[in-house]
């Protein structure tokens, strides 16, 4: 499947200290995969989440990596997110995990997912 061209953009934050390939080899291309072969979306990448960080500064800091993000372009929000919760514990996301969407995230509290709460962080 290639990229969507009509999609809604969405956000799978996985809290930890987690290095970007390890984001990438562990979570994302999986759930590339799923989203593509299911036709619900992709996933286009990722960032990282940091605490008390001043990029402009060259001095060390107590610089905290907070969680991991993968971004989601969904072509079809409610089956992206059923689909990224099937999948996910399997591959290991710990307590704390979200799939957030529009106003609203799915949180996965190490044996369950609580869905549809108010989200918890508002800009990533």
């Amino acid at each position: 499947m290639e990229d969507p061209d009509v999609y809604e953009v969405m956000t799978v934050v996985v809290p930890g200290d987690l290095d970007p390939f390890d984001r990438h080899y562990r979570f994302s291309i999986h759930i590339d995969a799923e989203l593509r072969l299911a036709g619900l979306g992709c996933s286009v990448g990722g960032g990282t989440l940091y605490r008390n960080v001043e990029f402009e500064s060259d001095e060390e800091g107590e610089d905290e990596i907070v969680s991991c993000i993968l971004d989601v372009d969904a072509t079809d929000v409610d089956g992206a997110r059923a689909l990224i919760r099937l999948h996910m514990p399997g591959l290991g996301a710990p307590a704390g995990t979200l799939v957030q969407y529009g106003d609203h995230e799915d949180r996965y509290d190490g044996e369950r997912w609580h869905l549809g709460e108010p989200r918890s962080i508002e800009e990533i």
